[in-house]
């Protein structure tokens, strides 16, 4: 007779082809109390930082102020005293700060328990531009940011005839000012030492080498080539400096120079 198999028996040999269910493992209320109690801690330490008055700024150090107005410096960086020195919103402070034309950059640290420093760097001038009245001091990209009483020793002093408004915070983009920066520009990589530059009405440029004697350069054309060659007349006869009034270049295939001889003779 052949053997039936039906659901119930079925359902049975199921249940005893099943594995046995693992064990759950048990909770690790150690590690559980032990967050717990660290959470609280945290939580009120850093409530106590942010309410204790031992970490209330009582001394600000500023550094690097020399041509901007300290005054304003000052009162920017006051605003820290008395805050939390962790709570101190440094960026709204380096922006105020940043503001002043004569600024190029602002860091500002800490110094716990209760002391903020700031490390103001300045601009560097390569130039002093004037039309006479005004002097300002000016980067190679034309921005003017600092107004000054007379030349600055070591730097190029540009005077101009064209119009250009002389203001810090400024650009200054006349074409005989650009024509400037771009003579003090070479002068630099060339290592040529000149202490004045003038551009008269008709465009033409002078210039005041810290030697003592002038260069003729004549209208702002081939101001490159008429640099290297005062560089190179400069190297191949250093006493240039010394026995000439000036040397022309105004054209460049026909440089002339007139030596202090002549002149004495002259008169």
């Amino acid at each position: 007779m052949r053997h039936t198999t039906t659901k119930s028996s079925a359902r049975r040999g199921e249940r005893l082809v099943r594995k046995p269910s693992r064990n759950r493992k048990r909770p690790n209320y150690r590690l559980i109390i032990s967050c717990f109690f660290m959470s609280v801690v945290l939580s009120s330490a850093i409530t106590y930082a942010f309410r204790t008055p031992n970490l209330d700024v009582k001394n600000v150090n500023i550094q690097g102020v020399g041509m901007c107005d300290k005054q304003l410096v000052k009162k920017y960086a006051d605003s820290m005293y008395g805050k939390n020195i962790l709570s101190v919103r440094k960026s709204s402070v380096c922006s105020a700060i940043m503001v002043l034309n004569e600024v190029e950059s602002v860091k500002i640290g800490r110094d716990f328990p209760d002391k903020m420093w700031v490390q103001v760097t300045e601009r560097k001038p390569d130039a002093v531009v004037t039309d006479g009245t005004k002097r300002m001091l000016m980067q190679d990209d034309g921005l003017m940011f600092h107004r000054v009483d007379r030349p600055v020793s070591g730097i190029p002093l540009i005077k101009i005839s064209d119009f250009q408004v002389l203001q810090p915070g400024k650009i200054a983009n006349s074409d005989q000012v650009c024509c400037a920066l771009d003579i003090v520009k070479i002068a630099k990589v060339k290592k040529l030492k000149v202490d004045k530059i003038s551009i008269d009405h008709d465009g033409d440029i002078c210039l005041n080498m810290v030697s003592g004697f002038y260069v003729k350069l004549g209208q702002p054309d081939d101001i490159s080539r008429k640099m290297s060659l005062l560089q190179s007349a400069l190297e191949y006869r250093p006493s240039l400096a010394r026995e000439a009034i000036y040397i022309d270049l105004s054209c460049p295939s026909a440089p002339v120079w007139k030596p202090k001889v002549v002149a004495q003779n002259a008169s």
